[in-house]
């Protein structure tokens, strides 16, 4: 038998193939005529329709865009007086309010000295209170209320030359300066002061705005710190810590100042805020 026999069909089997040409005729024209007039008709207006805007449409968009443009060019030209004006009066507003903490700084240290000339004035009159004043001195030179003196350290920390700002890495940042002085006081620090501020366990060096603070009173580079301590070991140990390894590396990739000198005697001043913000004395005092 041939290979192409079967598709001699004999004529009993005519009625299937009308079956199967209707099955063709439904899988090939799925839209019925209702559908396809319509598709037809859609297509030859789609087909009239102009394929992009008319050049005054165009034109007349390009008109408002630029009129737009130009009022509030016109509008940021005219408030620009006012602005700077405003702007100025800000920044005077800053310096005057930062006169003002830095005189209340001055006298609340003036008071505190007072308060503890008097203080010395009525325990030195009996043993327990020469005794309550020398626990006093010793707890003050740790928690920075007191003024000492001793041979200590200064070191000079300055931004990378040409830099400016804040988030370049030539540029000293608040946590910088925060790990040189946990360095410091992992190396042996008595006492340590930024550009004159003594640090005590209540300071805080942050950011504000472009400048770093130290108890909110804004400093510029190049940055002072002043460390009582062993001359002989200080710079040494400082650099042994993760502190003084991190100030190594922002000198050799970015160019940071960082140079120590050792001083045979410094004196710096007590941190004026001498009170206790949480805790109180235990025990019946």
């Amino acid at each position: 038998m041939s290979q192409h026999a079967d598709r001699d069909l004999p004529p009993t089997r005519v009625p299937q193939r009308q079956y199967v040409g209707l099955l063709t005729q439904l899988t090939t024209n799925t839209l019925d005529e209702d559908y396809r007039a319509v598709a037809e008709a859609r297509d030859t207006d789609a087909l009239r329709r102009p394929g992009r805007r008319s050049p005054v449409a165009l034109v007349a968009v390009l008109v408002a865009f630029g009129a737009m443009v130009g009022v509030s060019a016109l509008k940021t030209e005219h408030d620009r007086p006012q602005l700077e004006a405003e702007r100025e009066q800000l920044v005077a507003e800053i310096h005057q309010r930062q006169d003002d903490l830095e005189g209340l700084h001055e006298r609340s240290a003036e008071l505190s000295e007072e308060v503890s000339a008097l203080r010395e004035r009525l325990i030195t009159h009996t043993t327990t209170g020469r005794a309550a004043a020398r626990q006093i001195d010793t707890l003050g030179v740790a928690s920075g209320t007191v003024p000492v003196s001793g041979p200590g350290l200064v070191i000079t920390a300055d931004n990378a030359p040409g830099t400016s700002g804040v988030g370049g890495g030539g540029v000293i940042l608040d946590r910088d300066l925060q790990m040189l002085v946990n360095g410091l006081w992992e190396a042996g620090a008595e006492a340590i002061t930024i550009d004159g501020h003594r640090l005590s366990t209540l300071t805080a060096i942050r950011f504000a705005g472009q400048a770093i603070t130290v108890d909110y009173r804004s400093l510029t580079p190049p940055y002072e710190i002043e460390v009582i301590g062993d001359p002989d070991t200080l710079q040494s140990r400082l650099l042994e810590t993760e502190g003084g390894q991190m100030w190594l590396g922002l000198e050799a990739n970015f160019g940071i100042t960082f140079d120590m000198a050792d001083q045979d005697r410094l004196t710096l001043p007590g941190d004026p805020h001498d009170h206790l913000n949480y805790a109180t004395p235990a025990g019946d005092r």
